[in-house]
């Protein structure tokens, strides 16, 4: 049976430590394939400073295709309405059968995840990964854990993955404030950001 794992985000725009994740995830997951799904419509986040969505689909195209085990997946830029995860695990999961499914996310997706729609599916249908994310106390994580798997699925796994601090929102600001981003983000994709003059 082949694993492989879904990376979902806004990646707007995508940067070093989403690259970083992704392949340590490979790494220490012995994943057969990385699936990239940049989000159309996320419900948590508003729509403001968001650039569109052909974009970021276009930066985190450039930015993976170096990695032959990288794919992106347009499934919810292309989906009318709003992205939801377990939506979105219930269509691979159909569409690709015989497969071990793995979801990536960050400490702030497992501190907010009983607010997401349908735990217990998502939870059924992949091992949910979670890798460190800074400003978050250890215990409290833990509790949360603990909590989460007394009241859903048991299917909860901390990626030891030492953060790149690295954030999109420090990107986006550091543009708008006219400061230089090379060192966050791959070549390619600061051409892209400035071609398109993003976040300006």
């Amino acid at each position: 049976m082949k694993k492989k794992a879904i990376f979902g985000g806004t990646f707007n725009p995508i940067h070093n430590a989403h690259l970083n994740i992704a392949a340590k995830s490979i790494e220490k997951l012995q994943l057969d394939e990385l699936i990239f799904v940049p989000s159309g419509n996320p419900p948590h986040k508003s729509e403001k400073g968001i650039a569109p969505a052909e974009l970021r689909y276009e930066m985190v195209k450039e930015a993976i295709k170096d990695n032959c085990k990288f794919r992106i997946d347009d499934y919810e830029i292309k989906k009318k309405g709003i992205s939801y995860t377990y939506e979105t695990l219930e269509h691979f999961s159909r569409s690709q059968k015989d497969v071990d499914w793995f979801f990536i996310a960050g400490l702030d997706s497992l501190m907010d995840l009983d607010k997401w729609r349908n735990v217990n599916t998502i939870l059924s249908l992949c091992k949910f990964i979670v890798f460190n994310r800074s400003g978050y106390n250890k215990s409290q994580v833990l509790e949360q854990k603990e909590y989460l798997e007394k009241k859903y699925i048991n299917n909860i796994v901390f990626l030891d993955i030492k953060p790149i601090d690295i954030s999109s929102t420090i990107i986006r600001q550091k543009i708008r404030e006219n400061e230089y981003i090379g060192d966050l983000v791959p070549e390619k994709i600061y051409d892209i950001i400035k071609k398109n003059k993003l976040y300006v």
